[in-house]
């Protein structure tokens, strides 16, 4: 009666434990899209709202009947020029939302696009990937495509780094990504904390796991693995 007993407070202590986790995941994925959310947010007001206020503000200038034609020529001119950016804001905004190459072409591609983009600016990016796109549910792409996004932010922002390696592989059951750079690494345990946050939640999502090593003044190096066959949803 005493060994049922305990078995079946081991069950119950597995079944708590499974619940709780499933918990962390939805609360981590929960303040993800809240902080995309604020990040969207403050795109829209900085970006949109700010030169829509300049074409409006110029069009009703244009209502004056005092104006001289040189004046409204000026006016519709800045106008013109305020729309443009508008919609050169709009487009790159909605392009972060979800990056037409990877909605077309899968990871890979739409990582050699990132890689471009940053490559010259006083940085050298190394970077190989031989993920199958068809083998890869295309949101689980967009996960692992944030996680690098936010990888090349901290190392841009905060790494002083000249040299990044960005390298996708694949075992027969895992996906690997492996991440480096030669940066100044995390200083201490509260920045690590901060930097990686965001990531944890999506490798949580992902059902990975991933190890990080740093060290003051050593760069950062992150091992990524996420199972095949995935569903984040199950």
């Amino acid at each position: 009666m005493l060994s049922r007993k305990r078995i079946t407070e081991a069950d119950l202590e597995v079944r708590d434990t499974q619940i709780q986790a499933q918990k962390d995941v939805m609360s981590a994925t929960i303040v993800t899209q809240e902080k995309e959310r604020q990040r969207i947010a403050r795109d829209l007001h900085d970006e949109i709202s700010a030169k829509l206020n300049v074409i409006a503000m110029n069009t009703n200038m244009l209502k004056e009947e005092s104006l001289s034609i040189a004046e409204r020529e000026m006016l519709i001119t800045r106008i013109e020029t305020a729309t443009g950016k508008t919609l050169e804001n709009a487009r790159e905004i909605a392009h972060n939302l979800l990056p037409p190459v990877l909605e077309k072409f899968g990871l890979c591609a739409a990582l050699t696009e990132v890689v471009k983009s940053l490559e010259g600016n006083d940085l050298k990016i190394n970077y190989s990937c031989d993920w199958d796109k068809d083998q890869f549910d295309s949101d689980n792409q967009l996960h692992i495509y944030r996680i690098i996004q936010e990888l090349l932010n901290n190392t841009i922002k905060y790494a002083r780094a000249n040299e990044v390696s960005i390298l996708l592989n694949q075992t027969e059951n895992d996906y690997i990504l492996s991440y480096n750079d030669n940066g100044i690494g995390f200083q201490d345990n509260a920045q690590i904390g901060l930097g990686t946050s965001n990531i944890s939640s999506r490798v949580d999502l992902l059902k990975g796991s991933y190890d990080l090593q740093t060290s003051n003044g050593n760069g950062v190096v992150y091992i990524f693995k996420f199972p095949k066959n995935l569903n984040p949803y199950d």
